[in-house]
């Protein structure tokens, strides 16, 4: 990871500093790790357009010491009562193992698989009890020290992230106990974890609430076509999901944080440590592309001119964020081709170009997949339940029309995802429109659930 290389060559870079001299001529110390948060390179650009972009910047509350103002009492706060749930240097090594338990695709489980998942989950029902506790608070801050930049301390996206699976093992159990009441409690505490994940300015915590939704959604669609599903069942999910749609972030939000992050590292590059925020692969494809030594120098060389084109470019990107997805795709167009002409040229911005606007284009596909699922299981719970359809009629992924259709017992809306995206195309709903409150549904003429 970016921020863990960071994180030890930071560290190296301030031991190998201690043992200076201590007398009144040594040389001016450069700013740490911890000033570069107040963007001191920056504030003494001589850069006019460099300096205008600096002021739109702050004008709109962008900086990296502006974003990390705002915090939230911890009484109110459900990070205050994730703290400490699982040790730090332990919650990698948890979230892996439940990887290896929870089931890849389709949410489903064989006896035995379901048995050592609930073995595993069973270790931390201290932990769950007191996660469900802290996500019945009314906010949530995690406050984030955007001046730390990719040194930022974010395990508390895999304690998130593990609360959430054991959620989804609490699910699988009472799916095979044919308690749906219970399972549809869980999606919805899964649901409550990623809009917490979602709503923070951080690409990252953004992306991470789209891979923990479509999770939450693969429990859903296993509860959505269960024999004992009710209206009832489906119809709170329903409230859930239209009321995280109502309150869903703006694009821009995540990518005001990420350029945040993006201001620090031009000043880690002003201080001769450009390499520090090479992950361990770029380490290793500098060193044998023989480009590693030179590459701190000729990045501070040309650090304002990088910075300048990745401001200018991510302005673009941020507001571009005014539109749905699929109309972005002048803006990520024009920027592709614009560092492809400049790649083999003297003004390429390394900085920019190699490290850190790769992937943001992805990232804003990811976010679009997410509302694009989010918005099909609405429709599909209104129609399934027999409610007033919410207008949602264009994918803001691909901009085709949703495509609803009813099947006999099951209700359908496809055009939800593009498969180089992942995630289903289609996704399948009992037909629960006829039922009385609580009854499920099943096949009309013999009065058993048929499959979809």
């Amino acid at each position: 990871m970016r921020a863990a290389v960071f994180v030890l060559l930071a560290v190296a870079a301030f031991c190998s500093c201690k043992d200076g001299p201590s007398t009144s001529d040594r040389e001016p110390v450069p700013p740490t790790s911890a000033d570069f948060g107040q963007l001191p390179g920056l504030q003494a650009t001589t850069n006019l357009e460099l300096r205008a972009e600096l002021a739109r910047i702050v004008e709109e509350g962008g900086t990296p010491e502006q974003l990390t103002r705002s915090r939230v009492a911890d009484a109110v706060n459900v990070a205050a009562g994730l703290r400490g749930l699982f040790p730090d240097t332990e919650c990698a090594s948890i979230l892996h193992s439940s990887s290896e338990r929870y089931p890849a695709g389709e949410f489903a489980f064989t006896p035995g698989s379901l048995a050592a998942a609930l073995q595993f989950a069973k270790r931390y029902d201290s932990q769950l009890r007191m996660a469900r506790e802290a996500f019945r608070r009314p906010v949530c801050d995690f406050a984030i020290d955007y001046g730390a930049g990719f040194a930022a301390d974010l395990s508390w996206i895999d304690v998130v992230r593990i609360c959430a699976r054991l959620e989804a093992f609490a699910a699988a159990e009472c799916l095979a106990g044919e308690d749906l009441n219970g399972a549809v409690d869980a999606v919805d505490r899964m649901l409550r974890m990623a809009t917490c994940l979602a709503a923070e300015k951080h690409a990252t915590a953004r992306l991470e609430a789209a891979f923990l939704r479509a999770e939450t959604l693969a429990v859903l669609q296993a509860a959505a076509v269960h024999p004992q599903v009710a209206a009832n069942d489906l119809a709170r999910i329903g409230v859930t999901l239209g009321n995280d749609l109502a309150a869903w972030p703006n694009d821009a939000s995540a990518w005001i944080g990420d350029r945040a992050f993006g201001l620090h590292a031009y000043e880690v590059v002003r201080a001769g440590q450009a390499a520090a925020l090479l992950t361990e692969d770029e380490l290793v494809e500098f060193s044998q592309e023989g480009i590693l030594a030179d590459f701190p120098v000729r990045a501070r060389r040309t650090v304002d001119e990088d910075q300048l084109y990745y401001l200018q470019a991510m302005r673009r990107i941020i507001e571009s964020c005014e539109k749905p997805y699929f109309s972005r795709d002048r803006v990520f167009a024009d920027l592709r081709n614009d560092l492809q002409q400049r790649r083999n040229s003297d003004d390429f911005p390394i900085i920019a170009g190699w490290l850190l606007l790769p992937g943001v284009e992805q990232g804003h596909a990811i976010a679009a997949q997410d509302r694009a699922h989010c918005e099909a299981w609405s429709l599909a719970i209104c129609r399934a339940t027999g409610q007033q359809s919410p207008k949602f009629e264009i994918n803001p992924l691909n901009g085709t029309t949703y495509r609803i259709t009813m099947d006999g017992d099951w209700i359908r809306v496809g055009d939800v995802a593009e498969t180089e995206q992942g995630g289903p195309a289609t996704i399948v709903a009992r037909n629960l429109a006829g039922a009385r409150p609580g009854q499920a549904v099943g096949n009309a003429i013999s009065g058993t659930p048929t499959k979809p």
